[in-house]
């Protein structure tokens, strides 16, 4: 059974007629004919049959038209995806934990692409997420941020996965807060000061301890507000007296256009002094593509930035 006679059968269904669905593929009912009954012969069994309306789908042929069809939509999803990667010669995707610096990065890989036709992705997500992502192709690298805390389970998880991480740099641990936040002039805060304003946390998929990008997990804290974006974070934080714990929380281009917001500042956390670990995972059979080494040059560089930045606070 050949994939043509698969759609010529689907096909004659479809018109529930020889001649009609002949017509359609421009081929002659004789070869419609011919193809049905190799099919028939070869598998025992009856496709068709005839009733005052003309041709039907015997039980047999029913079944075996669901089998079909999802061979053929599988073949036409492959050729599909192929045929569009000739006019789409750049495929890139990354997933990240919800972290400024790796979408920074991106959209400067975005800037330096010279091409007519590209194809490429950028997916912030929990750290779940990310780890599944690559772990099964939908993304050629993650970029994550892991704790000493949860560094084993991590790393556990990433070699049942079959991925590798690679270590950047390091980052402090800071909490964000609106400039006029009453904790904002310290040099640094306490965690016990901290618990008299709600945390802005992410939600994860998992069980949060092991898998947040955040240091400080929420059962310690006594006033707790979960959100699942970035961009809803920093909104909670510019209007409230809360604050965010992470490496890097920076502000947007709201200030600009709402003067009644205040800026968000970073101010080091007494308890924490462990670094964070930055880098990226992929896949150990995986060789990175050209685009793929230009974005973590372009990550590497943003790091160094923020780094920088946040130290000279």
């Amino acid at each position: 059974m050949t994939l043509q006679q698969m759609k010529y059968i689907l096909e004659i269904s479809k018109y529930s007629s020889f001649s009609d669905a002949a017509k359609a593929l421009f081929v002659s009912q004789s070869t419609l004919s011919v193809a049905v009954k190799e099919i028939e012969d070869s598998f025992g069994i009856s496709i068709f049959g005839r009733n005052n309306r003309g041709i039907v789908l015997t039980n047999e042929g029913r079944d075996f038209l669901k089998r079909i069809q999802d061979i053929v939509d599988q073949v036409d999803e492959l050729e599909d995806h192929y045929i569009q990667r000739q006019y789409l010669p750049m495929r890139f995707s990354v997933s990240a934990q919800r972290l400024s610096f790796a979408t920074r990065a991106f959209n400067r890989l975005l800037s330096n692409i010279d091409l007519s036709t590209f194809d490429i992705a950028m997916r912030e997500c929990s750290t779940n997420s990310v780890i599944q992502d690559v772990s099964t192709g939908k993304s050629d690298l993650g970029v994550i941020v892991i704790d000493n805390r949860n560094a084993r389970i991590i790393q556990r998880t990433l070699e049942s996965g079959g991925l590798c991480f690679t270590e950047l740099n390091q980052l402090n641990t800071y909490a964000f807060m609106r400039k006029s936040h009453p904790l904002a002039d310290r040099k640094e805060v306490s965690v016990e000061e901290l618990k008299e304003y709600a945390f802005v946390t992410y939600d994860q998929e998992i069980n949060s301890t092991h898998f947040t990008e955040e240091t400080v997990f929420y059962e310690q804290l006594e006033k707790n507000v979960h959100v699942c974006d970035r961009c809803t974070k920093i909104a909670l934080i510019r209007g409230n007296n809360c604050f965010s714990i992470g490496p890097d929380l920076p502000n947007s281009n709201a200030d600009a256009m709402h003067r009644n917001l205040a800026e968000i500042c970073a101010v080091p956390i007494k308890e924490i002094t462990d670094p964070l670990h930055v880098g990226y995972i992929t896949r150990k059979d995986q060789f990175l593509t050209s685009i793929g080494e230009e974005y973590i040059s372009a990550l590497d560089e943003e790091i160094k930035e923020l780094k920088t930045v946040l130290s000279s606070n």
